[in-house]
């Protein structure tokens, strides 16, 4: 699948001008991209990517990058319980960063593991039929 096929949802400055891809571009913490894509499965959007994808705690890495379809193909009500699972997790999650405090002198760091986890679901889609 290539990059004019997928819709990216994101909040990392490293993803934002990704060339030859759609990018909604989401400004605030992962739980703001998470609520994006809630919104464009609801529209119809296939969610091509895990949410969560990562071994990161949500409450540690506030960047995120979400995969789906450019174009709408039904609204998969499976789909949206799932999102909202997640979302679940990241609104403790971010209950949880409050409390300890935004530490963000590793934003590079985790703009960077957000982009490889980006770039392996991506390679992962290109290697089967979607």
């Amino acid at each position: 699948m290539g990059l004019r096929q997928v819709l990216i949802i994101t909040n990392n400055p490293m993803v934002k001008n990704t060339n030859n891809a759609e990018i909604c571009f989401v400004t605030g913490d992962c739980r703001h991209v998470l609520y994006q894509a809630f919104n464009k499965v609801a529209m119809g959007h296939r969610l091509l990517s895990h949410p969560l994808a990562g071994s990161i705690k949500p409450e540690t890495n506030p960047y995120r990058s979400v995969v789906l379809s450019r174009l709408k193909t039904g609204v998969e009500l499976s789909t949206l319980a799932m999102l909202e699972r997640c979302l679940e997790k990241v609104e403790a999650g971010i209950g949880k960063r409050a409390a300890a405090g935004n530490d963000l002198s590793f934003a590079q760091d985790f703009q960077m593991i957000d982009k490889e986890l980006l770039e392996a679901a991506m390679q992962s889609l290109g290697e089967r039929q979607v």
